[in-house]
């Protein structure tokens, strides 16, 4: 089944790059200059059909007897289950769905989002399993191409070079992972995206709508959400706050037509589930490296990451506070906020793509070529070094090391544009 969906995902991907380069508010290219040769065109194609064999064959180590099936069939069982007026968070009854689509573990996949998150997975629940995940993996294809070429111009590049964006995205090897596994995390991107985009604008209802996205998932952003408050209260910024708010109570509202009792049963998921609750999850997070890796006994120690990283962004916003710009200081804070999160995944480091796109539009203003930028090569590193070890080592938690290596190459690289702005001024 996954061959089939590569297949279609290429065949439609080069369908659909004439339609995301005309993308509203995008300038499009000069007709005037000469096209580029056909191989740059499919490059990115090819880099994504590469990540994604790559990340499918490191996945299947933990996932072959379940025949391919991953996080979507969660959205989508719970989907079938709130339309027939059932739990949607009934381990049982997600369980039973599983087991026809090949899924053999003892425990289901459970979908640990809040109901508000139906606004969005509802409509593949009408659809059979096969045809919704492809519907699924085209939606946050789309998601991609159009968050990284909105990026692009955020961060100042032209249009007509926004290849350099995809290319980028398709081989930073979270992005592909998150389409390999069927993640929602591709939401909090676009979601993030549109504000810069929006918020630049000074489109105060748009940039609050488009906030709501970033609800199905909102915990291993949190530093953001907390400068956003501060940002909102310091600029009285309280439309953009009021579409946000408006926009999440009605997504909130839809899954209560199908289900009165769904918060309630979403509440007592996590009171008395017979599977693994999140934060008893392997995931790559320092907590789990002194719990799990170092047996260490650290009770209420265990949020010492994230009670560090929220004192941290309380003085980064104190500092920058007079001159806030978000696509500036946006990156740091997320990168910052996955490397302290109690709770998190690698696929989730999908965030980190407009970090990434600032660092190569800087290249690309700079004149700078790749490999004389410590930063660059840094970066090249730990994800060829990700790309490899997933062939070897499927198991999550050893993962812990990759968002803080990417931090520090993100940290070398503010140090290279800074000295480089010295410079020339």
């Amino acid at each position: 089944m996954i061959i089939s969906l590569v297949a279609g995902l290429a065949i439609l991907s080069a369908a659909m790059i004439p339609l995301v380069s005309r993308w509203p508010g995008v300038p499009a290219q000069p007709r005037s200059r000469p096209r580029s040769g056909g191989l740059g065109k499919f490059l990115p194609i090819g880099c994504m059909l590469f990540n994604l064999i790559a990340a499918h064959a490191a996945a299947a180590e933990t996932a072959a007897p379940h025949k391919g099936v991953r996080d979507f069939a969660a959205y989508w069982a719970s989907a079938q289950l709130l339309l027939s007026g059932h739990n949607p968070y009934s381990p049982v009854d997600l369980l039973e769905l599983q087991r026809k689509l090949g899924w053999r573990d003892d425990a289901p996949l459970v979908m640990w989002n809040p109901p508000w998150t139906f606004a969005i997975t509802l409509p593949f629940g009408l659809l059979d399993f096969v045809t919704g995940q492809f519907l699924w993996l085209l939606l946050h294809v789309l998601l991609l191409l159009i968050s990284s070429r909105l990026l692009w111009t955020i961060y100042g590049e032209p249009a007509d070079r926004h290849r350099w964006a995809w290319l980028l995205t398709v081989t930073f090897v979270p992005t592909i992972f998150v389409l390999v596994i069927g993640q929602i995390a591709p939401l909090v991107l676009i979601g993030l995206t549109g504000f810069l985009y929006f918020e630049r604008q000074i489109k105060k209802v748009a940039a609050g709508a488009v906030l709501a996205l970033m609800f199905v998932k909102p915990h291993f952003v949190y530093l953001f959400w907390m400068v956003l408050l501060l940002w909102v209260f310091e600029r009285r910024q309280w439309t953009l706050l009021a579409s946000a708010a408006l926009v999440g109570f009605a997504a909130a509202a839809l899954p209560l037509m199908f289900n009165s009792s769904v918060y309630d049963q979403f509440i007592e998921l996590y009171r008395v589930a017979p599977v693994k609750l999140p934060l008893d999850l392997p995931s790559p997070t320092w907590r789990n490296v002194a719990k799990l890796l170092l047996q260490l006994d650290i009770g209420s120690w265990q949020m010492l990451p994230s009670l560090v990283g929220v004192v941290w962004a309380f003085f980064y916003w104190q500092r920058h506070r007079a001159d806030w710009e978000w696509s500036d200081r946006l990156p740091l804070v997320l990168m910052v906020s996955v490397v302290t999160s109690a709770y998190t995944w690698t696929f989730d480091q999908v965030v980190f793509l407009p970090a990434l796109i600032q660092g190569a539009s800087w290249l690309v203003r700079q004149r700078l070529p790749w490999y004389r930028s410590i930063a660059a090569l840094l970066y090249i590193f730990i994800n060829l070094a990700h790309v490899i070890l997933r062939f070897f080592v499927a198991e999550e938690l050893w993962y812990f090391w990759l968002a803080p290596a990417l931090l520090i190459a993100y940290l070398v690289y503010r140090w290279e544009a800074a000295g480089k702005r010295l410079t020339s001024g």
